[in-house]
């Protein structure tokens, strides 16, 4: 009978090691997917609306307020906050709202909710506010329906904005 040796080389890594090593891998990219900086690229303005001067100065000065405590936290990106400058009835909107409804990427909970033409619930008009001009970017604010958490990254017609609610 012939014998064979085998050399074996001993694995300079356990399988608990590995272990150990493949859970904190997928425990890091876990924590970058739910990063506020991912952004959601869905369009989240339904319509445009154009706000009161006294909710214009009200959602600016909650953005700056806003922004004064958060800067360091978030940094310079994106340069838009999106703060919420008033509540919506259904019944003031017109027709075509509800055509521009269907076709909104973001308008599930509006459908969902049972939203009656005396309810506040679901609609919101917001402003964008420039961080570097410290002001909004322009009278013409928009219509959201389905809000997004604060804090999260999202598209707002052409503009990439961080949501802050009403600041």
């Amino acid at each position: 009978m012939v014998h064979c040796n085998v050399l074996r080389m001993k694995p300079t890594m356990n399988r608990s090691s590995l272990l150990l090593l493949f859970f904190l891998s997928v425990l890091v990219s876990g924590c970058s997917t739910f990063s506020s900086t991912q952004a959601d690229k869905r369009d989240f303005a339904v319509d445009t609306y154009y706000p009161s001067a006294n909710e214009m100065n009200l959602a600016e000065r909650h953005a700056r307020q806003y922004w004064q405590k958060n800067v360091s936290r978030f940094g310079t990106e994106p340069r838009y906050l999106a703060v919420t400058a008033s509540s919506i009835l259904a019944a003031e909107l017109n027709p075509e709202f509800s055509v521009k409804l269907d076709r909104s990427e973001t308008s599930g909970a509006y459908f969902t909710q049972g939203i009656s033409s005396s309810s506040r619930q679901g609609l919101h008009a917001v402003m964008l506010f420039d961080t570097q001009t410290d002001r909004s970017v322009g009278p013409q604010g928009y219509i959201v329906v389905d809000t997004p958490p604060r804090g999260q990254v999202i598209r707002v017609a052409q503009y990439t904005v961080r949501y802050i609610g009403g600041g």
